[in-house]
């Protein structure tokens, strides 16, 4: 069986207490409004929706994207929990083709610089001054021009991309760039470790020595599908079409891969004459463990399923080499969880049917997902209309927490935050090392408004 192809206005100070109308004992959450649609953006007129990035870096500054209502129509911004910055805006002078469209899709570096997605290329910004890193048109090395897609970026400012190449000698490859110089990592028509040539690839991923992880498609050589790693001098093989996997059976196909600041890799896998026909594996080029393995035992009873085409979909990575999952269960007394694991021992996070901390509801699904350096993972569910107080009002919120014995709710649909009434949650950013960092969130509010959330637990409390 083949896997399916598949990783301002000044900041509003609203801090403030949880309130919500459930019984039992929950966390005191301390919410601030960073951004709100309606408000004034900082370059001219309103906040109109955010476009779903949320991006952190270890100073706790966040840059996202949204659309706005005059006089541009896209933005990027980064706050810094005491003012909000434009950093670039549709409509805004392109210091090398007139003007952007728009802009989208940030990442902020260690340092505060804002990298971003336009129609005309990737550049970098800091708020006074903007460069592009490649564009549309700029020459590939070997010879052609590149068309960037989408980039991935480490905390030091250097990306990873893919491009289609024109009128050179191949057609497409995988990139880095500095902000001086791109560098091909494969091309296709290059050869592969596997034996034959590339054929494509999808989207780059990069750790902090400037390595990439891609997936890659072949021809010619033992494997037609692999996950592999670059940096500019060699490729090494992470995972590769017709290997034997961990648990038995060989691989077929791949997702995109993740990674995480040291290398390590994880992605998912369709297994072929195994226990599979899926799993999720952790590789870094000389050893590869199985996190998941369906049809294999899950921890707190039953088996992780066979038959789900979409298990372990969406899995995240920390430095630390624990991968964050969600799955589907048969054979136990729940039918889906999320659980954390490493290759050596995996911990249930949250179980479907079981007693949601801070309500009086149980967990019915789950949804987004992410995980900190520190072990906690964050992740939105809905709750089972109908047990314990729970209607279509209140039944989705945002957990966070190591286990499921130290689950902490974040918020709650039908919960006041800084006045308005929370709809749901409806995106989250990513978890930073220190484990007192706040966690960022996009929630839909009753009056169709949407704001940018930051959210830390302060104590608990009796209600």
């Amino acid at each position: 069986m083949k896997f399916p192809r598949f990783i301002c206005c000044a900041l509003i100070a609203l801090t403030l207490s949880q309130i919500l109308s459930v019984t039992g004992v929950r966390s005191q959450v301390r919410h601030t409004v960073i951004a709100a649609s309606g408000d004034a953006a900082p370059a001219g007129g309103n906040f109109a929706e955010f476009l779903n990035t949320l991006a952190l870096n270890a100073r706790g500054q966040v840059a996202f994207d949204a659309r706005l209502g005059g006089p541009s129509r896209t933005g990027v911004f980064v706050s810094d929990y005491i003012s909000t910055s434009a950093i670039a805006l549709g409509g805004n002078p392109d210091p090398t083709a007139g003007n952007f469209n728009f802009v989208s899709t940030p990442f902020i570096t260690t340092r505060g610089d804002v990298i971003f997605n336009t129609d005309t290329g990737i550049f970098r910004g800091d708020g006074n001054r903007t460069v592009a890193l490649v564009r549309n048109g700029d020459a590939a090395p070997g010879g052609g021009t590149l068309t960037p897609s989408r980039y991935a970026a480490n905390s030091q400012g250097l990306i990873a991309f893919g491009a289609f190449i024109t009128e050179g000698l191949n057609t497409e490859g995988i990139f880095r760039n500095d902000g001086t110089h791109t560098i091909p990592i494969a091309l296709d028509g290059s050869p592969a470790p596997t034996g034959g040539t590339f054929l494509f690839f999808g989207s780059p991923v990069i750790d902090e020595y400037g390595q990439l992880a891609f997936f890659a498609g072949m021809t010619g050589g033992s494997a037609d599908f692999g996950i592999y790693r670059g940096d500019g001098a060699s490729i090494t093989t992470i995972f590769a079409a017709n290997q034997i996997a961990p648990g038995g059976g060989t691989f077929v196909d791949f997702g995109e891969p993740v990674t995480n600041k040291h290398g390590q890799v994880l992605a998912l896998a369709s297994i072929d004459n195994g226990a599979g026909p899926f799993g999720l594996l952790l590789g870094d080029g000389t050893d590869t463990v199985a996190i998941a393995l369906s049809g294999r035992a899950a921890p707190k009873g039953g088996n992780y399923a066979t038959g789900v085409a979409l298990q372990f979909l969406s899995p995240v990575l920390n430095d630390r080499g624990q991968a964050a999952f969600a799955a589907f269960l048969t054979g136990g007394t729940s039918r889906s969880g999320i659980f954390r694991g490493d290759g050596a021992t995996t911990v249930p996070i949250a179980l479907e049917g079981t007693a949601a901390a801070g309500t009086t509801g149980t967990f019915a699904s789950f949804g987004k997902i992410n995980i900190g350096n520190d072990g906690r993972v964050v992740f939105i569910a809905t709750l089972t209309p109908g047990t314990g107080g729970v209607d279509l009002s209140n039944n989705i919120g945002i957990w966070v927490g190591t286990s499921e014995t130290d689950l902490h709710l974040l918020a709650r649909s039908g919960e006041v935050i800084a006045g308005k009434t929370l709809i749901r949650p409806l995106s989250l950013g990513p978890l930073q090392i220190n484990s007192e960092r706040p966690i960022v969130w996009l929630g839909r509010f009753a009056d169709n408004s949407t704001a940018i959330v930051s959210s830390d637990v302060v104590g608990e409390s009796d209600y």
